[in-house]
């Protein structure tokens, strides 16, 4: 049994269409042509930004402000150059798929569902992706019936995308932050006699899209990428504000900045399999004028009923001032591509994988990072070892970058750790390495909270259908800054119980080090020396391999 080398002794991986019954002007037939349509077209994720592709965003303010949609063309012109998919924002403010609106707007919300027939006719795209819900709660408490109305205003966009037999990624709605408002009191109570605005927001507003966001989760069976762009931004706000208690992305908690942006754009390119290249500050501003320059153009050219929109230029004079643009940032591409795929050395450099092997993902903190040359050397020619390019630091930011990670390949085994960032002190404003039990001073993330998140992300990587093991935490030495001797033992207890409950093995590698910490561990440091990191790749080598060999 293959589970025997974890022990501390040893060395041890259709279609439910939802057709919007009360739009009568539809006949049985054509839902009939869908099912089929749907079973036998179904794209996978890989195969959505494409050289060749026509591919429009439909959204609110967000994304008419485009910088996510500029993040994935940097990304694409970086893979494929000339041959890049032709991006086209569409995106407009204030815009839902319900035609609600909160009685202080100054005007009526506009519904897509007035453009969505002429968008698709007009520009003809081979993909739509589509992302609403902020605006469609009105900014206030949870109502029924407009949560009925934004659930039949996102069938019905799928069913008009999908009777055209037009590729459909469908975003869930962004998060709502609160915490910029609550500090200028502009949020209100349920119970106000003030009406609730996009000025006025509800205080509960992130809850309200928190339902939202999980209805459109439950569609992925329906769309032909369902990507979660809710849950990175939620997560990425706490886990910063971990060490910066005033970390903001907006300044209204709606409208995010470029690192909100950043993280849409990459939430969608680990979605649809878009290798993620970076940034590279001044192209990405070039082809940012040149996404605003074809968005008003379009967004002019399909039509819209939203007013205080300026007319955009004429399609022709905007095609040819954009490629003006392009080609003055020629020789920026040429050097962004050059820096951008000049390859990662040491643990965090990606790998060639070799197709016959099969795919193992190590997630974990500097430990992991500690033993992944190692492993990768011991399962040379029996695995391709992938690892993220980063330290993944406590369970919050897995929680915000999970689906990053995991991408779209196909794992056969994930070997995966959280709980020394977890378990660390911060002080009262994020102070790295605070004085445990100090005043003011807290857990990165408390015990409580850990197994909460570890439970969510092992959920999600039980989904991916690969043998999964959790690798528990190591001890804290005595005199090692900011942490608690024996915390490790009691995280790890709480870990034990979420793995129980999700049938994943784990990795004992406290007790494969606890007796060994005064030979193979760093003076007072959580650490290990390079004799340690030897130690720990050999255990996790064996452990990974005897997974591999149980599956075959």
């Amino acid at each position: 049994m293959w589970e025997a080398l974890l022990a501390p002794s040893s060395l041890d991986r259709k279609v439910s269409f939802v057709f919007n019954s009360c739009k009568k002007c539809r006949i049985q037939i054509a839902v009939l042509f869908m099912v089929f349509i749907s079973f036998s077209c179904r794209l996978t994720g890989s195969d959505v930004f494409k050289p060749g592709k026509r591919i429009v965003f439909l959204g609110d303010s967000v994304t008419a402000a485009g910088q996510y949609v500029t993040y994935l063309d940097l990304q694409l012109r970086v893979e494929y150059g000339e041959r890049a998919p032709e991006l086209i924002n569409l995106g407009l403010p204030s815009e839902g798929v319900t035609g609600l609106s909160e009685e202080p707007h100054p005007f009526p919300r506009p519904n897509v569902h007035e453009r969505l027939e002429r968008a698709l006719d007009i520009l003809e795209p081979d993909v739509i992706v589509a992302c609403y819900g902020i605006n469609d709660g009105i900014y206030s408490p949870f109502d029924s019936t407009r949560f009925e109305q934004f659930k039949d205003g996102i069938k019905e966009l799928i069913q008009e995308v999908k009777l055209k037999e037009i590729e459909l990624v469908l975003c869930t709605p962004i998060a709502f932050d609160a915490q910029p408002f609550r500090k200028a009191g502009k949020l209100l109570p349920y119970d106000t006699e003030k009406p609730f605005a996009w000025f006025s927001i509800f205080d509960g507003y992130e809850d309200v899209i928190g339902k939202y966001s999980e209805y459109v989760k439950t569609l992925s069976d329906d769309v032909d990428v369902l990507v979660d762009v809710h849950d990175p931004i939620r997560y990425s706000l706490l886990a910063s504000r971990k060490t910066n208690k005033a970390y903001a992305m907006s300044g209204d908690g709606v409208h995010v900045d470029s690192s909100g942006h950043l993280i849409i754009a990459r939430a969608i390119a680990s979605a649809c399999g878009v290798k993620w290249y970076g940034n590279a500050p001044m192209l990405f501003a070039k082809l940012d004028a040149r996404t605003k320059v074809l968005h008003d153009s379009y967004l002019s050219h399909v039509g819209h009923k939203r007013p205080g929109i300026g007319e955009g230029l004429m399609v022709e004079h905007a095609t040819k001032k954009a490629a003006e643009i392009l080609k003055d940032a020629e020789s920026m591409l040429l050097e962004a591509g050059r820096k951008l795929k000049t390859p990662r050395k040491g643990a965090m450099a990606a790998i060639d994988s070799e197709p016959e092997l099969p795919d193992v993902l190590i997630i974990g903190d500097s430990i992991s990072i500690g033993y992944t040359l190692g492993v990768r050397a011991n399962l040379k020619g029996k695995a391709n070892v992938h690892r993220p390019p980063t330290n993944c630091g406590p369970t919050v930011k897995g929680m915000a970058q999970i689906d990053h990670w995991l991408g779209t390949t196909q794992w056969d085994v994930i070997h995966f750790n959280f709980g020394l960032h977890d378990l660390k002190w911060l002080g009262p404003e994020g102070q790295n390495l605070a004085e445990p039990n100090g005043k003011g001073n807290s857990q990165q993330v408390p015990i409580g909270e850990y197994a909460e998140y570890l439970d969510a992300i092992a959920t999600k990587l039980k989904a991916t259908g690969a043998k999964v093991i959790f690798r528990n935490t190591t001890p804290v030495p005595e005199g090692a800054k900011g942490r608690v001797v024996g915390d490790s033992k009691r995280y790890n207890e709480a870990a034990a119980k979420v793995m129980k409950k999700h049938g994943i093995a784990i990795d004992d590698m406290y007790g494969y080090t606890i007796d060994k910490l005064d030979r193979i561990m760093l003076p007072a440091n959580v650490h290990f020396n390079q004799e340690g990191n030897a130690y720990l790749a050999q255990k996790v080598s064996a452990v990974i391999q005897a997974a591999l060999e149980a599956t075959e």
